[in-house]
């Protein structure tokens, strides 16, 4: 049995490290001479992917190769003060826990780096996939475009995520829908500008906007039953207080798990600005190209680990229903067979927030699970 207790200060150490130079989409250079200066001591080939991407491949003879992903990115979030370990970078902070995965890769590295110098067979190769710019989606969007999964014979990926709402070092996963699908929502209105004294001579783009947002609100209320979101977090509109705007922006974002759902809300949303654009004179714009497909976790995949994961590691649960934050691994599962996980911080501070943290010790658990599933494939 491998022996974990000497992991866990160096993949602690991978942590702080990481957290103190977070840095955004594509742009992880920092970061990815860290990673790189650890995997160059171990018997594995890198190589880059997606322009600051790395991938550290473990060759143990066979046909076939198993792939295990960690993203690399920060958010733009000021980081409140009080680590030791705090982020260097004004501005800039691993406030999704990408810096725990990170080491959590790492670890599992070192456990596949041991296991050569052992000459010890298992039944697949592993590739270690170090992505950038998961925030932004384009990252694991332009390595699923390439030849990656093809050159290595790659049958199945895993991922996982640091979860604060699941328990200290839970792990949970689930067959089938696990997050959703996000569909990023931007919407122009074009009307005419006049006085506010006379508001007949214009054309009003911020009404127009507020009436579009309630009836398309109230349609999902009364419509759609599915489990699903539509919610509009930004409208930008005018210059002064006293003129009709004739320029308004709204931002938004659509989770759903079926197509159909997303389709019918995307249907509504155009039936409502035709109505409202011919109604009240104003020309809108409706944009949403920007998305990502829900995660959808390989029902055999993960039947055929689950026994595994039951026996071995006493604190995995099954899922009730999935989430509906929304993961850039999606892309990875529409061209392979891939299972991700959530792994409980036991915190309860969300993601995204300016004092997220946690305890490094949870990280030994990703490792157990991806050196379970490897070694037991």
């Amino acid at each position: 049995m491998t022996d974990y207790s000497e992991l866990i200060e160096k993949i602690t150490a991978y942590r702080r490290d990481l957290h103190q130079i977070p840095e955004l989409g594509f742009y992880v250079y920092k970061t990815g001479a860290y990673i790189r200066n650890i995997l160059e001591k171990m018997d594995c080939q890198i190589q880059p992917i997606a322009k600051t991407g790395i991938i550290a491949y473990f060759d143990f003879g066979r046909p076939e190769t198993i792939c295990f992903r960690a993203d690399m990115d920060a958010l733009p979030i000021q980081e409140d003060p009080g680590l030791p370990f705090a982020s260097t970078i004004e501005g800039c902070m691993h406030a999704c826990g990408h810096d725990g995965h990170m080491a959590n890769l790492l670890g599992f590295a070192n456990l596949l780096d041991d296991y050569k110098r052992e000459n010890k067979i298992f039944k697949y190769n592993a590739l270690l996939l170090f992505q950038p710019a998961e925030e932004t989606i384009d990252g694991a969007r332009m390595i699923a475009g390439t030849h990656l999964f093809d050159k290595f014979n790659v049958q199945a990926i895993f991922g996982l995520h640091l979860w604060p709402s699941l328990a200290k070092g839970e792990i949970a996963t689930r067959p089938g829908p696990m997050m959703a699908h996000s569909t990023s929502i931007k919407i122009t209105i074009n009307g005419l500008s006049a006085h506010a004294a006379e508001p007949e001579k214009g054309h009003d783009a911020l009404f127009a906007a507020c009436e579009f947002i309630d009836n398309v609100y109230q349609y999902k209320t009364k419509n759609v039953p599915q489990r699903s979101i539509l919610k509009f977090g930004k409208l930008e509109s005018g210059t002064v207080l006293n003129a009709i705007s004739d320029h308004t922006t709204i931002g938004g974002t659509m989770r759903t798990f079926e197509e159909s759902t997303q389709e019918e809300l995307t249907d509504a949303m155009q039936h409502y600005a035709e109505e409202i654009g011919n109604k009240l004179n104003v020309r809108f714009q409706i944009d949403t190209s920007k998305s990502h497909p829900a995660v959808i976790n390989d029902p055999d995949l993960y039947k055929k680990i689950k026994g595994e994961l039951l026996e071995r590691h006493m604190n995995f649960v099954e899922l009730r229903k999935p989430s509906m934050i929304a993961e850039d691994f999606s892309f990875y599962e529409k061209k392979i067979p891939g299972v991700f996980f959530f792994l409980g911080t036991g915190t309860g501070i969300p993601l995204h927030s300016s004092n997220f943290n946690f305890d490094e010790s949870i990280l030994i658990e990703g490792t157990k699970l991806f050196n379970t599933i490897f070694t037991k494939a």
